[in-house]
């Protein structure tokens, strides 16, 4: 008993590490994110709930990515997770999901009432669903006492897949804050627009780091930093729209 008690403990330790190595980092981008772009003085309230959904849309993705595989394999029994097909359907639920957090947690509140709104809560969003895909990532080696192995992912992580999780997101939302004040059809056309943008890239993202060798994620690394200036950019376009 005194034995089990031992190894719950130092399982929920490794846990506990996994969960700060996860998070902190996502919590120190949403940090530089809303101190950069935000001017509007979010409820904090609300941006901890975003945060706290994306998180758990990672158990909604999980099985669903998982049914990608299972489907695929029936009527392709070579079917793979590295396949094209199968990373972009990955893809798809992982933005969806992450738009849906934000979307029915923060976009029928009060608060949300300028055109950049849509970008910080899907971004939060983003960063919680990061955080918890990263926390899951990170248990593996941790659990075999492999902390190198843990902190270079987490590391890499933290400068190339959540920054990817950011892009997607923000595609949408930039997407989003154009059309702001336009009508519904011309919003709907936007966000299907920005969700099909946000896969694109997050499908091809992922293909390229799965398929290639280390010495090919440089360029991949990038490129996703020269995305992340591109759409801080255009941000701006969307800070300065007015409803006259």
């Amino acid at each position: 008993m005194a034995c089990t008690s031992i190894i719950c403990a130092l399982k929920l330790h490794v846990f506990l590490y996994a969960l700060m190595g996860g998070i902190l980092p996502a919590l120190l981008w949403l940090w530089f994110w809303m101190h950069e772009e935000n001017e509007h003085h979010e409820p904090r309230s609300l941006i901890i709930l975003t945060f706290m959904i994306g998180m758990a849309g990672v158990f909604v993705v999980f099985p669903l990515q998982q049914l990608t595989i299972y489907v695929g394999k029936f009527f392709v029994p070579t079917f793979t997770s590295a396949s094209f097909i199968a990373v972009t359907v990955w893809a798809f639920w992982e933005e969806i999901i992450k738009y849906l957090a934000a979307r029915f947690t923060a976009f029928r509140h009060v608060s949300f009432v300028h055109p950049i709104d849509a970008f910080i809560y899907i971004t939060t969003a983003s960063l919680g669903f990061s955080a918890m895909e990263n926390t899951i990532l990170l248990l593996g080696p941790l659990l075999r006492g492999d902390t190198v192995n843990a902190i270079n992912a987490g590391a890499m992580r933290f400068m190339g897949a959540s920054l990817l999780h950011f892009i997607a997101s923000g595609s949408i939302a930039l997407c989003i804050g154009l059309t702001f004040y336009a009508s519904k059809t011309k919003k709907f056309l936007a966000l299907c627009t920005g969700l099909v943008i946000a896969v694109v890239l997050h499908s091809m993202f992922n293909f390229f780091i799965i398929n290639n060798d280390k010495e090919n994620t440089l360029p991949v690394f990038l490129s996703v930093w020269v995305l992340v200036i591109l759409l801080t950019i255009s941000l701006e376009r969307v800070k300065k729209i007015k409803n006259f």
